[in-house]
């Protein structure tokens, strides 16, 4: 082995430990503090149950429920659990609205 492989080597082991040091810092983020919902709006008023859930006022009980899975089906916080925190606070918003609006529905009914 001549002094130029031993450099050479030295280098290597230098430059590749430089690497994966960086590469530990970068991955050891500080933990971050828990997704907290904003607290609802009560100033908001809330659409009505018809609209929410995409049929007319005089539906009947079969197309509320129909119309329910099917919305549920699209804004299930478990369906986009893997797409993000924001994305699964709107989902769970959007589920809450749903649920509210089937309640209100099936009370009527």
């Amino acid at each position: 082995m001549t002094l130029a492989d031993i450099i050479v080597i030295a280098i290597c082991l230098a430059l590749g430990y430089k690497f994966a040091s960086s590469m530990m810092s970068k991955s050891e983020k500080p933990a971050a503090e828990p997704h907290r919902p904003e607290p609802p709006n009560l100033f908001q008023r809330q659409p009505p149950w018809h609209d929410v859930l995409g049929v007319p006022p005089d539906a009947t009980q079969e197309q509320i429920v129909s119309a329910y899975r099917a919305r549920m089906s699209e804004y299930h916080p478990d369906k986009v659990a893997n797409l993000g925190p924001d994305i699964r606070a709107l989902a769970e918003q959007k589920a809450k609205e749903i649920n509210a609006a089937y309640a209100e529905a099936t009370a009527g009914h």
